[in-house]
């Protein structure tokens, strides 16, 4: 647990930050970076999974090959990494492996951007580590009148294939917490899906759609009013001759998709008001658009 130095100024309250995460290695991942690169962010947080395994000798190879395809992204914008199950699958130094990569010295750690505090958590489960949940509510506490975000890369909530064992979908010590401490937004990927919801006072925004395989919607009766997601159909609906793919607006409005959209989600903070961009990686259209706060 670490508390990182990256501030820019107590009056700095302009800022562009991109989110994305769960590549493992796809080719389509390049083109995700591409659009990222378009959009000029000031930096760049992920949600993890970059690699499909990190540990082992295979992470080796993985790390170098993340290097060949996005180390010039990463050399241009600053990034701001959290750990995934694929960056700890393969063996024991997955971690280790991790922190060499991105330069850092802990995976759980902190750090202040102009009117913003960002917090990484690791992929394990803290609402039973009172040790972690200490150390979370310290650093929510100090935040006072900052915007705070999460990033991590297990969501609290979803309408993917995630069993409930794995996201439970409702309320925990965690997530008490985000609302206690007025989070603005909770950033995950882990879902190969886009999800965005509003949960008490918190905001949970699943952006894993730099690449790897987009999952299907299987738990779309868990959205509630107001969500706005994009997933694969399940089988069984495409087998009754609906499109591979659909886009489902805050106001109900279904956009039917053909092939599968890769996307990176854009955030500006201007004084007191937060927004985000939804951005296909092809085209450069917005899905979603809204003010968070």
């Amino acid at each position: 647990m670490e508390v990182l130095k990256a501030k820019t100024g107590k009056n700095q309250s302009k800022m562009h930050f991109l989110v994305f995460g769960d590549s493992k290695g796809s080719k389509y991942f390049p083109d995700v970076l591409k659009r990222a690169d378009s959009l000029q962010p000031d930096f760049c947080i992920t949600t993890a999974d970059l690699v499909n395994r990190g540990a082992g000798e295979e992470g080796k190879i993985d790390y170098k090959l993340l290097d060949e395809k996005g180390g010039w992204f990463m050399r241009k914008y600053p990034m701001w990494p959290t750990v995934g199950n694929h960056e700890e699958a393969g063996g024991d130094d997955g971690i280790e492996n991790f922190t060499n990569f991105f330069g850092m010295k802990k995976a759980m750690y902190s750090f202040e951007y102009g009117n913003a505090k960002f917090i990484a958590l690791p992929w394990s489960k803290i609402k039973d580590d009172s040790k972690k949940l200490r150390w979370l509510k310290r650093e929510l506490r100090k935040a006072k009148e900052k915007h705070i975000f999460i990033f991590k890369h297990r969501p609290h909530y979803t309408v993917g294939i995630k069993s409930y064992d794995d996201v439970e979908g409702a309320e925990s010590e965690t997530t008490k917490l985000y609302d206690k401490y007025n989070v603005t937004a909770v950033f995950t990927g882990h879902d190969h899906i886009y999800y965005r919801t509003k949960r008490n006072a918190t905001s949970h925004i699943i952006s894993a759609g730099a690449g790897a395989y987009i999952y299907p919607l299987n738990r779309e009766k868990d959205a509630i009013e107001g969500d706005v997601y994009y997933g694969r159909r399940t089988k069984e609906e495409i087998n009754n001759g609906k499109a591979p793919f659909k886009f489902h607006a805050s106001d109900g409005t279904i956009t039917n998709l053909p092939n599968a959209m890769y996307y990176v989600l854009s955030v500006k903070i201007d004084g007191d008001k937060v927004s985000i961009e939804m951005i296909d990686e092809k085209t450069g259209k917005v899905w979603d658009k809204a003010d968070i706060k």
